[in-house]
C-alpha cells in the first residue's frame, strides 16, 4: 500500500509579487495560502465578486493591483475570518537584476514549497499555482527543475492555472501583495490585517538561495 496516496490533502494556492528582473524592485515575495478545503476560498472569492458587481466596479481580475482599499481589506479580512494560514518567503535580491527563467522561479516556488511541507507532514500537498510561463516547454522545464529543489520527503503535486479564468488563486497574490508592501514601501496597512495568519515568514538573499539549490542537487 501506498502510503503517500491515502494522506488527505493541504491545498495551497500559491502567487509571487515583484520582478525578478526589475532592479527597483528590492524585494520579491512568493506566498502560500492553505486551506483544508478549497469550498471556504471559492466562497470568498464569489461573495468579493458579488461585492464589486453591486458596487458597479468593472472586473477585469480580482487582483491587489487593480483593487481599491476597500476591496483589498475585505478580501484579507476574509482569509483571516476563514482561518487560511500563510506562508511567505521573500527573497533580497541584493539589487541583482535576475532573469525570470523556470529554474530560477522553481528556486522561489521550491524553497516556500520545502517549508510550507515542514508544517504539513502529515497531508499531501496540492499546489495551484498561478501561471508564471505560458510555453508548455517552460512550464513543464519548471516542474522539473522544481522537483529538483524540494527536499525529497516532500508529497506534493502540482496544477498550473490561470489566474484571470480561475480567481481563485488571486487569494494568494493578494496575500503576496500586501507582504510585498511592507518589505518595498514600508506600508503594513494591509500587511497588519493578516500577521496574525502567517505561520511562515522567512527572508532569505538570492546568493544564499542559489547556494542551497546547489546543495540539493549534491544529494544522492
Amino acid at each position: 500500500m501506498d502510503f503517500l496516496k491515502h494522506k488527505k490533502q493541504y491545498f495551497v494556492l500559491i502567487d509571487e509579487s515583484g520582478t525578478l528582473p526589475d532592479v527597483r524592485d528590492r524585494f520579491v515575495t512568493i506566498t502560500g495560502v492553505g486551506l483544508r478545503e478549497m469550498k471556504k476560498g471559492k466562497n470568498l472569492i464569489s461573495q468579493t465578486l458579488k461585492s464589486l458587481r453591486r458596487e458597479k466596479n468593472k472586473i477585469k481580475e480580482v487582483k491587489f493591483y487593480y483593487a481599491g482599499d476597500r476591496t483589498k481589506r475585505r478580501v484579507l479580512s476574509g482569509m483571516v475570518s476563514a482561518e487560511f494560514e500563510i506562508f511567505t518567503v521573500i527573497i533580497d535580491k541584493k539589487g541583482r537584476k535576475i532573469s525570470d527563467t523556470p529554474e530560477n522561479f522553481a528556486l522561489l516556488a521550491g524553497e516556500l514549497i520545502s517549508e510550507i511541507n515542514l508544517w504539513n507532514r502529515e497531508r499531501s500537498l496540492k499546489i495551484i499555482i498561478d501561471r508564471h510561463f505560458f510555453k508548455k516547454d517552460d512550464e513543464r522545464n519548471f516542474n522539473k527543475f522544481l522537483e529538483k529543489n524540494i527536499k525529497r520527503n516532500a508529497s506534493f503535486s502540482i496544477q498550473h492555472i490561470d489566474s484571470q479564468q480561475n480567481f481563485i488563486v488571486n487569494l494568494a497574490d493578494f496575500a503576496a501583495g500586501a507582504i510585498l508592501a511592507k518589505y518595498n514601501k514600508n506600508n503594513f496597512q494591509f500587511y497588519d490585517i493578516i500577521k496574525e495568519s502567517i505561520l511562515l515568514e522567512k527572508i532569505i538573499n538570492w546568493p544564499e538561495l542559489k547556494r542551497k539549490s546547489l546543495e540539493y542537487k549534491k544529494i544522492p
